[in-house]
C-alpha cells in the first residue's frame, strides 16, 4: 500500500540497517574464502614482483590511502545531508504548525460566518418575506401590479433562503451537532441520491465516542472527499464505508479508524493522488490529530482509503 502520509517507520529502517550490515559481513567473509582458496596474497606477491620496476608492490598503500579518503569524503557528505535533513524536519514542523493554526482560524471564521448567516441574514430574510406576505394580504386585490411585485419579492427571498442554507451546509454540516453517525448517514444518503448507479454500504462498529470539533470535521471531510473522488475519477459500482469506533477503554489513547473502499480502479497510480489538493488537505488534518492517512490499491481492482487517529479514553462513550 502506498502511504500518502509518509509516516515514520523505525522498525523498517532498523531492518534495512541490519540487512546492509549483513551484506557487508557476507562480502567480507566471501572475500576471505576466495583469498583462502586461490591464495590471493601469494598471487599478488608474484604479480607485483613481475612489475617491480614500476613499484607495483607499493600500489596497495595509495589504494589504502584512497579508500580512507573516500571514507572521509562520505562522512563529510553524510554530515551535510544530516544537517539538511534536520533543517528540513524543522521546516516541516513549522509548516505543519502554521497549517494547524490556519486550519483553526479558518474553522473559527467559518463558525462565525455560520452564526451571522443564521442569526442575522436568515432572520432578516424571514422578516422580509413576512412583510411581503403582509403587503399581499392588505393590498387591494385589484392592484395586480403590486401583487405581482410582492410575489417577486417573496420568490427572491425564497431563493436567497435556499442559497443561505446551501452555504451553511457547505461551511459546516448542521447534523454534526448530533454526532458523526447521523452526519455521515445523511452525507451518504444525499450522495447516493445523485449516484444511483453506485451501491454504497455504510457500517459502524462499536459505540460512537464523544469527538471534538476538529475530529468530527476531519472524519466528515475525509468521507466527503473520498466519495467525491470516487464519483469523478473511478468507474466504481460498489463502495464500502466502515467506521471502527474504539471499544477497549483499557488502552489510552484508543484509535478510531475509517476504511473507504471502492472497486472502480484497474490501474492504481500514486502521482495524481499525491498532488490532489483535497487529499493533501486530509493528510494535513490527520497529521494535526497525530493520525495517519493512507491510500493504496485494494485487490483485485479497487482502492482503499484509510484514516486513523487517536482519541482519549475519556472521549469514549
Amino acid at each position: 500500500m502506498t502511504d500518502i502520509n509518509i509516516k515514520n517507520k523505525p522498525d523498517l529502517k532498523q531492518v534495512k540497517i541490519i540487512r546492509d550490515i549483513m551484506f557487508i559481513i557476507a562480502i567480507t567473509v566471501l572475500t576471505f574464502v576466495l583469498a583462502f582458496i586461490f591464495d590471493l596474497s601469494e598471487r599478488y606477491y608474484e604479480w607485483s614482483r613481475l612489475w617491480e620496476q614500476y613499484q607495483a608492490d607499493e600500489l596497495i598503500f595509495p589504494l589504502l590511502s584512497f579508500s580512507i579518503g573516500l571514507i572521509w569524503f562520505s562522512w563529510r557528505r553524510y554530515r551535510e545531508a544530516k544537517a539538511e535533513s534536520i533543517a528540513n524536519i524543522s521546516l516541516l514542523s513549522e509548516n505543519r504548525l502554521l497549517i494547524h493554526n490556519m486550519t483553526e482560524n479558518q474553522q473559527h471564521e467559518r463558525l462565525f460566518i455560520c452564526q451571522e448567516l443564521h442569526d442575522v441574514f436568515a432572520q432578516d430574510l424571514t422578516a422580509l418575506r413576512t412583510y411581503a406576505e403582509l403587503i399581499q394580504t392588505i393590498a387591494p386585490t385589484e392592484n395586480s401590479q403590486l401583487s405581482s411585485t410582492t410575489q417577486k419579492i417573496i420568490n427572491h427571498v425564497d431563493k436567497l433562503h435556499g442559497v443561505t442554507r446551501s452555504l451553511l451546509k457547505t461551511l459546516r454540516p448542521p447534523l454534526l451537532e448530533f454526532g458523526v453517525v447521523m452526519a455521515v448517514e445523511d452525507l451518504v444518503t444525499q450522495w447516493q441520491h445523485t449516484h444511483k448507479d453506485i451501491q454504497c454500504q455504510l457500517e459502524f462498529h462499536g459505540m460512537e465516542p464523544d469527538l471534538n470539533e476538529q475530529q468530527l470535521l476531519t472524519l466528515y471531510r475525509t468521507i466527503q472527499e473520498g466519495l467525491s473522488n470516487i464519483a469523478r475519477h473511478t468507474k466504481a459500482s460498489h463502495v464500502d464505508i466502515e467506521l471502527y469506533f474504539p471499544t477497549d477503554q483499557q488502552h489510552s489513547p484508543a484509535m478510531l479508524t475509517l476504511h473507504l473502499i471502492n472497486d472502480g480502479v484497474e490501474h492504481f497510480q500514486t502521482e495524481p493522488i499525491k498532488t490532489g489538493l483535497g487529499l493533501i488537505g486530509i493528510r494535513e488534518r490527520a497529521s494535526i490529530l497525530n493520525g495517519h492517512f493512507n491510500i493504496g490499491p485494494y485487490p483485485p481492482s479497487g482502492v482503499k482509503l484509510e484514516l486513523s487517529f487517536p482519541i482519549q479514553k475519556q472521549s469514549i462513550a
